[in-house]
């Protein structure tokens, strides 16, 4: 979805964003989704609704996927651990996001929201290639695994209501509990947003 450039002016000054331009494309991007979705700062973002925005695209577990047996050991055993999850586009436009069903809730949670932006952000897929001995290599674009993962993580955890809750003496677990992230989440979110160095004085 393109970017609305007359609402992101709004915001200016409003204490949406935080004191690092560096981040505010993210910010942006996940303000953006929030006024979609029609939903506060304070509320846990509906991370299944979100993909509602996006046509027609589905969202499973790998665990419910009819892989054939030589293709489960590429999503199972000891690589179950280092995969989160990936967007398949299929031949006729529909495309399948494939999360990782042996992780937590948690990090389910900012996997399909990292997913989700790379769709909401139009990024071109990686792509993958198997080879016969049973490894496997992708395309890798740090700037766009960057820019997904951290409008994720700004949709789940937004600045202002991060700012409000640990000035009000919330602890991260009690934020982390209320936005069902992880508290290294929260813990990325204080770091990027500069709340860290401000935590620490107060």
């Amino acid at each position: 979805m393109p970017p609305n450039y007359a609402l992101r002016r709004t915001r200016k000054g409003t204490g949406l964003l935080p004191p690092n331009p560096k981040r505010w494309e993210q910010e942006h991007n996940a303000l953006d989704l929030r006024h979609e979705l029609a939903l506060e700062l304070d509320v846990r973002l509906p991370h299944i609704a979100a993909y509602g925005l996006l046509g027609d695209v589905s969202v499973c577990s790998d665990t419910i996927l009819p892989l054939e047996p030589q293709h489960v050991g590429h999503f199972s055993g000891h690589r179950s651990n280092k995969w989160s999850g990936m967007c398949i586009p299929c031949d006729d436009g529909h495309t399948l996001v494939v999360y990782n069903g042996a992780h937590p809730d948690r990090r389910v949670r900012a996997t399909l929201m990292e997913e989700f932006f790379h769709l909401w952000l139009e990024h071109r897929p990686d792509r993958l290639r198997m080879f016969s001995n049973g490894q496997g290599r992708r395309d890798f674009d740090a700037g766009k695994e960057a820019d997904a993962y951290g409008s994720g993580a700004a949709a789940l955890v937004p600045y202002k209501a991060l700012r409000a809750r640990l000035a009000q003496g919330h602890s991260i677990r009690e934020i982390a509990d209320h936005f069902l992230v992880s508290e290294r989440m929260v813990e990325f979110r204080m770091r990027v947003s500069r709340l860290a160095r401000v935590t620490r004085r107060a």
